[in-house]
């Protein structure tokens, strides 16, 4: 086969004195391809630089002694070899049923003395090697499987056990007094390891696997086993037969790590309203633990999913959409030092809040990494309500619980976030439909950006917050989660005479992305810290301390080697770039895209990249180098995008 295609073979090296039955010594010949009958590869020649094969030294092989004759070498320059010395049984599963195995001289190998009842074997296993013969052997073990089931059959054919030369070598070993005769190719087990074995009293075949590892490599022993054993024989003077194999356990093939954790449990969390988004056609995907809807496709409306997100997304911008953002970390901080506990854990000033604000709550790790951002809510002068990102909810509550013990302070904490749902009321029709839902004034004087109140929504005591992710004018209403479901339809049934619907994660990304807001973890990453991330205004460098401050000093007076910026693709681009994709400067890599979509509202491609600080500025231009290579351009423009499509 490798003759035919072009490949140069230099020789066959047959240990065999009689070599190869039937035709294929006939072929090889006829391909003019040397054979070297009763011979052995004594030795292996590396080339100059030890990475490959310049030669093999060939001499005549003794079977009976395994010996090779040095005196009569031939060397043969090659750039590569390829061995076989025979087969092994795939007998794990028989072994493994309690099959009684035996040592068959003509095919050197074991084969099934005494089958388990109901077990059956067929082919090479058996020792069988002809394909006729094979064949029929199939029929045989079908023809006794079907007895066994009670089924008639008719009388299987007898078999012919194999003729002629064995198709396994039965010592495939050739002594050199200087060479590393390798076993175990996994292990770089060589002979000499199992002399060394039964000179320490490990001349038990199992015992031996264990002193020197024999087959616990990749190969789990399909290639090293059965020489091994043929090795053990010879070392003590016994029959193959007397030695026997090792004790074949599952598996017989590698297995992932994943599948021998036990079963795959994959539990979900599900928000009080879910069963209505299923209904209404939400296409759910996992925020954390929980599940959340990526968009709505209604039953009846033939929609993509790119469509469908166009479209939630524009109901915002024109009229009002609806979020469940129940999964949202929730959590109740109070006590005498609650004040001073955030100041520690967040970024942020929070001592001088007042009641009735919310505040921006950004979380560092220790090496000033940005980990979290939520929003803090100042309920009373002892007591807030903050909330963290879907994903975060148990980490971040963790790592408070933690630092409350190191810190010793006067402080409760009460995780709210399977307790409470959340929904966000968004767009410019938002403020009209929530007022026919709650008393609360819900002017501009009255409840500004920033602001949380308590009232009733619905009947339902509520706490509402004006907050500014995906619409300047949105309402994120927190209610319990028993009256979740409730609101939730009110507010809908409240607003269908606007045009209000329900939006996804996918919309909510969209809408993000227009007002210039990025995500972490999603825009950030692992190394990013805040000055790299526009954050710097959140972060209270004058504080006595915060977790993350020190490593921010020190960040401080390093120059910073990348910014996140704000970008619009050029309209007339060729290909859509997509996260990820590298931004080029000079034909070095100087950044890449962390979040990029086209907004049918701005009618623009637009998305966040990390680029060289000199990059930055607005109105700079930059080129992202696609999957296929090529170059687009995109221009860095001011935090938000909605004033591209006010002009």
């Amino acid at each position: 086969d490798l003759a035919a295609a072009k490949v140069e073979i230099v020789a066959v090296i047959d240990m065999r004195q009689t070599g190869a039955e039937g035709d294929l010594t006939e072929k090889v010949k006829q391909a003019g391809i040397a054979v070297h009958l009763g011979s052995c590869i004594y030795e292996v020649v590396p080339s100059s630089d030890k990475l490959g094969v310049s030669a093999v030294i060939v001499c005549p092989y003794n079977e009976a002694t395994a010996e090779a004759d040095p005196h009569q070498q031939v060397v043969l320059n090659c750039d590569g070899v390829a061995m076989s010395a025979g087969w092994a049984p795939a007998a794990a599963l028989l072994y493994q049923a309690g099959t009684q195995m035996r040592y068959d001289q003509a095919v050197q190998q074991f084969v099934p003395n005494q089958l388990p009842e109901g077990v059956f074997a067929a082919g090479k296993v058996n020792g069988i090697f002809e394909l006729e013969q094979r064949l029929l052997d199939g029929k045989r073990a079908g023809a006794e499987a079907a007895r066994y089931l009670g089924k008639s059959t008719a009388d299987p054919v007898a078999v012919m056990a194999h003729r002629g030369n064995s198709p396994s070598h039965p010592y495939p070993i050739v002594n050199h007094p200087k060479g590393k005769n390798f076993v175990d190719f996994d292990e770089d087990i060589q002979v000499k390891d199992f002399i060394n074995a039964a000179k320490e009293g490990f001349d038990n075949i199992e015992l031996m696997k264990r002193f020197t590892t024999v087959g616990m490599g990749p190969s789990q022993g399909k290639h090293s086993n059965m020489n091994a054993i043929r090795i053990l024989a010879r070392i003590r003077d016994l029959p193959v037969e007397k030695i026997g194999s090792t004790t074949a356990r599952p598996f017989f093939h590698p297995t992932p790590i994943g599948h021998l954790g036990g079963r795959g449990f994959h539990p979900h969390r599900h928000t009080a309203m879910h069963e209505w988004h299923v209904k209404e056609g939400a296409v759910m995907m996992e925020a954390g633990v929980w599940l959340r809807p990526a968009y709505y496709l209604p039953l009846g409306i033939n929609l993509t999913s790119q469509q469908a997100v166009q479209q939630e997304a524009m109901a915002v911008r024109k009229s009002a959409g609806m979020i469940d953002g129940s999964t949202l970390g929730k959590i109740e901080v109070f006590g005498k030092d609650a004040a001073a506990f955030l100041e520690r854990f967040y970024t942020g000033k929070f001592a001088s809040q007042k009641v009735g604000n919310s505040r921006i709550a950004m979380l560092l790790d220790e090496a000033g990494v940005i980990v979290d951002d939520g929003v803090a809510v100042r309920l009373d002068q002892d007591k807030f309500y903050v909330s963290t990102n879907s994903s975060n909810a148990a980490t971040v509550y963790r790592e408070m619980q933690r630092n409350l013990q190191l810190w010793g302070m006067q402080v409760t904490l009460v995780n709210l976030t399977g307790v409470m749902s959340a929904m966000t009321l968004a767009g410019p029709s938002s403020r009209s439909i929530l007022s026919e839902l709650t008393d609360l004034d819900l002017l501009e004087e009255a409840f500004p950006q920033g602001a949380y109140r308590e009232a009733l929504v619905a009947g339902v005591k509520a706490i509402v917050m004006r907050v500014a992710f995906v619409s300047d004018l949105a309402f994120e209403i927190h209610v319990p989660s028993s009256a979740g479901l409730h609101v939730w339809q009110k507010i809908m049934e409240a607003g269908k005479t606007y045009g209000l619907r329900p939006f996804g994660t996918d919309a909510q990304r969209l809408l993000r992305l227009e007002m210039g807001h990025h995500l972490i973890s999603h825009d950030t990453d692992g190394l990013t810290n805040p000055f790299e991330a526009h954050a710097e205004s959140l972060v209270a460098m004058d504080k006595a301390f915060f977790i993350g401050q020190r490593s921010l000093k020190i960040l401080q007076k390093k120059p910073v080697k990348k910014k996140l910026v704000t970008f619009v693709l050029d309209a007339d681009f060729g290909e859509l770039p997509k996260e990820c994709n590298l931004v080029i400067e000079k034909g070095e890599i100087a950044g890449r895209v962390t979040s990029i979509s086209f907004s049918e509202y701005v009618n623009r491609v637009i998305g966040f990249a990390f680029v060289l600080p000199e990059q930055a500025k607005a109105g700079h231009r930059f080129a992202i180098r696609t999957d296929s290579g090529r170059i687009e351009m995109a221009e860095v423009v001011e935090h938000s995008f909605l004033s591209l499509n006010q002009g």
